[in-house]
């Protein structure tokens, strides 16, 4: 028996155009179709999902040679019918050579139908960005996709939506920010919205609550780690914003200490996003849960095991993924560096596969002298009630040692630097040397990202 669709007709805040408007037509009809495909089984959403990857891959072939020899070295040939066998003989394209061979990855003659070509550098929170190029077609998809995410956690589209995070307009900065009339062409093409508000990250965390306190949004996007400061800053002295009744999150890994953090201070859920520049979108969390449904109707995703197989429930492994609508420059089986724990079918009743949690890069791992690793966990809900710690980020420096870089609103007395000390430790899988560092300030990545642990030890 098919679960029971979500009524859109009923949600919050939507009034659908009697006439849609041309460019609200091909939105509403692909939602339909969305509508539809969220509860194919896995089997037919893997047929249909390699029935575009052929077609992919036939115009790699006449149009792009770097992937032309990656294809026939795999015994691939157009016209030729493609499964999962043959699918697991392309070897995995890496960030390494997109930076090394990035114009030749691009096709020489893009379907005139795709629209005009644009190019797209990735933030480079590792220092080494790559720049890739995609279509006003590959642009449609992320707006359709966009668009699902909101229809999935019926949100009021007549609220204010207000977004906190890396803008390159100076007109975001504080204190004004930035108003717009819609919440953008994702849902303002379609549907009669409320504004859009922005405002740059560089704002203090101070300015930001200050901003907020006057716009008094419905929804708030920010990053995690900006999301945690926020509300532990409201929480700790009682602000609360009236109107907010949802978090959306992107970017950076969302943890539980975030989501209970806002909770405890708005109390309101957090709904995290799971999505790439090279690529685009790959998982939305669950309507229902809070783990993630891959997009596949414009993402082909694996998570592989250390030998190239496909990790079973509960196996973390790294995060290898296709975008099945860009043919300016076909990523296929790109390797993007971070790792996901994959899940059981959802109860929800969707056939998208789950996955259950993002854990991070390779570089988020804490490496123990036995050369075990670790998604590193240091209890940081719990730091303002030992200390006043503004901001804090972890870097391993040696197999033993651990720097723990602090910025205080005071000089920590040597009481709550033990205190500390022994609550990170308690946390760790194996005994550490932790030295304490004092900063005025830590800062993002040039992407606006921030990394609460990282390590420097050779992988």
């Amino acid at each position: 028996m098919q679960p029971p669709r979500v009524p859109t007709s009923n949600l919050p805040g939507v009034t659908w155009p009697a006439v849609p408007a041309p460019a609200a037509v091909t939105r509403l009809a692909l939602q339909y179709q969305l509508a539809e495909s969220q509860w194919w089984p896995p089997e037919t959403l893997l047929r249909h999902q390699f029935q575009q990857l052929s077609v992919l891959l036939a115009h790699a072939w006449k149009t792009v040679p770097f992937q032309r020899q990656r294809l026939k070295a795999a015994g691939i040939r157009p016209g030729q019918p493609i499964g999962p066998d043959e699918w697991e003989r392309l070897p995995l394209l890496t960030r390494q050579d997109l930076q090394d061979s990035g114009a030749a990855l691009q096709s020489r003659r893009i379907p005139k139908g795709h629209g005009k070509a644009q190019t797209v550098v990735s933030s480079g929170s590792t220092g080494t960005p790559v720049t890739t190029l995609i279509t006003e077609l590959t642009d449609f998809f992320w707006q359709v996709i966009t668009l699902r995410n909101h229809l999935w956690h019926r949100r009021d589209l007549t609220k204010k939506f207000a977004a906190i995070r890396k803008f390159k307009n100076p007109a975001t900065n504080y204190p004004q920010g930035r108003m717009t009339k819609s919440w953008g062409a994702s849902a303002g093409l379609v549907f009669a919205t409320g504004p859009s508000l922005a405002l740059s990250i560089a704002a203090s965390v101070e300015q930001q609550v200050e901003w907020l306190q006057r716009q008094n949004p419905g929804y708030l996007l920010t990053f995690p780690s900006n999301l945690l400061q926020l509300a532990t800053h409201c929480e700790q002295r009682g602000i609360a914003f009236p109107d907010l009744v949802h978090v959306l999150t992107m970017t950076e890994i969302l943890s539980s200490e975030v989501r209970d953090a806002c909770r405890q201070a708005w109390g309101v859920p957090v709904t995290d996003m799971y999505s790439a520049q090279e690529v685009g979108y790959i998982a939305l969390q669950c309507p229902d849960h809070e783990h993630y449904h891959v997009q596949s109707e414009v993402a082909l995703v694996e998570v592989l095991d250390d030998d190239g197989r496909a990790c079973a429930p509960g196996e973390v492994g790294k995060v290898v993924v296709t975008a099945l609508h860009n043919f300016a420059m076909p990523l296929v089986r790109y390797e993007l560096g971070d790792y996901a724990e994959v899940g059981e079918p959802c109860p929800c009743g969707r056939g998208l596969p789950v996955l259950r949690r993002i854990v991070g890069r390779v570089r988020n791992t804490l490496v123990a002298p036995t050369g075990e690793r670790y998604w590193p966990s240091f209890g940081s809900r719990k730091f303002a009630e030992l200390a006043p710690i503004r901001q804090h980020q972890f870097v391993q420096k040696t197999l033993e040692t651990i720097e723990a870089r602090f910025v205080t609103e005071r000089e920590l007395t040597p009481e709550e630097e033990q205190k500390l000390r022994e609550h990170i430790l308690s946390r760790l899988p194996c005994p550490f040397e932790l030295t304490f560092t004092y900063h005025d300030e830590i800062p993002r990545s040039a992407g606006g990202k921030y990394e609460d642990f990282l390590s420097e030890v050779a992988t």
